[in-house]
């Protein structure tokens, strides 16, 4: 059953305004519980507008929403558990930090539940542990304090003390230096792995996308241009070239070596495929 679905949903910036512009046009999609979606597309394919809608930050100018059966489109849809079920975590999320700790930074969710003090402290402890952050060393430090990949991590931390059943993020490793993009993006395959959430990740990575998500959709300009298994799609490379986008390195390499005759497999998204397919085309040849 899915957990989000759209329909025919279309959204349009200002309205009847010289400045009226269509983010969105007439996308129809669904989301299973349990699945890790990448989102991919151009700057300005509508992929931000589409994760808006996912826990009502915006409404549909037309078409449907329903979020665990909740239709958004109604003017009186009930946003509030929308928005504890769905966890959007933006660009940067670290420059939404603003408590003196990282504790109450953490905690300022869950406190606006009217959630009992026990439950609170275990709420916070859980979701700083959840992305590799020890609540007893940095439980009482300044979040100014932490290190660009530490001050991420307590950003999401405070998304997961929320605790959604969906977790959005929009290019969560941007900015990081490789070790900690490394961190952040490990923490948020075992979330998925070991706690079941649902994950929809936009990403301008195809690497990103290759090494954790089960499924891609591909938007440009508003609509939904492809949605599929990963490896599906990454045999798509003519297509993904003409809206602007790539494939994962070893994937281009793969088919780089069969434009000079080489007959490797074009669909390998991991460097242990790429040394099969390779030995396989030896073997044969």
């Amino acid at each position: 059953m899915a957990l989000i679905e759209c329909v025919d949903l279309t959204h349009v910036y200002l309205r009847g305004t010289p400045l009226e512009a269509v983010a969105l046009r007439g996308v129809t999609l669904s989301i299973d519980a349990g699945t890790f979606v990448g989102l991919l597309g151009p700057t300005g394919s509508g992929k931000s507008t589409l994760i808006q809608h996912f826990n009502a930050l915006l409404r549909p100018t037309s078409g449907t929403v329903h979020v665990a059966g909740i239709d958004l489109s109604q003017p009186r849809a009930d946003v509030k558990t929308v928005r504890r079920q769905v966890g959007l975590v933006f660009q940067y999320p670290e420059h939404q930090l603003f408590e003196e700790t990282v504790f109450d930074d953490v905690a300022y969710g869950p406190r606006n539940l009217g959630l009992a003090t026990e439950e609170i402290q275990d709420r916070v402890q859980d979701a700083l542990r959840l992305v590799g952050v020890d609540p007893d060393a940095f439980g009482r430090r300044s979040p100014f304090s932490l290190s660009g990949g530490e001050m991420r991590r307590v950003a999401i931390a405070g998304v997961l003390a929320m605790q959604p059943q969906v977790l959005v993020l929009d290019e969560p490793a941007a900015g990081l230096d490789p070790q900690g993009k490394q961190e952040i993006l490990g923490q948020i395959r075992t979330l998925h792995r070991e706690r079941g959430l649902t994950v929809i990740l936009i990403t301008h990575s195809m690497d990103e996308a290759a090494q954790l998500v089960d499924r891609i959709v591909v938007m440009n300009r508003g609509q939904v241009a492809m949605d599929g298994p990963v490896r599906g799609i990454f045999r798509r490379a003519d297509e993904l070239a003409s809206i602007g986008l790539g494939v994962p390195a070893i994937t281009d390499l793969m088919l780089r070596l069969r434009r000079r005759g080489v007959a490797v497999r074009p669909d390998v998204l991991s460097l242990e495929e790429a040394r099969a397919a390779i030995w396989e085309a030896v073997r044969w040849n």
